[in-house]
């Protein structure tokens, strides 16, 4: 079968006699209603869904930058005061 023929059947609705029937898809098969459920919602968050997502983003900030460091400082400037008081002492 030539591929104007197939062109043709395809026109015409008769996919079942075209060869390459298994790569044309209907409109049942793929609909967009799926694509655009998935993309709706991650467009349309509403205003708590962004505050809850900001304090999320918040929190792993605290907990993974912030309070490390903070007690690094902290912890290097409490331990030289503490060996200084002990060093006085001591020595």
């Amino acid at each position: 079968m030539s591929q104007l023929e197939q062109l043709r059947n395809i026109i015409q609705g008769d996919v079942s006699s075209s060869l390459d029937n298994e790569y044309i898809t209907t409109d049942d098969e793929y609909s967009d209603d799926d694509y655009e459920s998935e993309n709706e919602y991650s467009y349309e968050m509403t205003a708590q869904q962004h505050w809850e997502e900001s304090m999320k983003q918040v929190e792993g900030l605290l907990s993974f930058i912030i309070f490390p460091i903070l007690g690094k400082v902290l912890g290097r400037r409490f331990s030289h005061l503490v060996w200084k008081r002990v060093a006085e002492w001591w020595f």
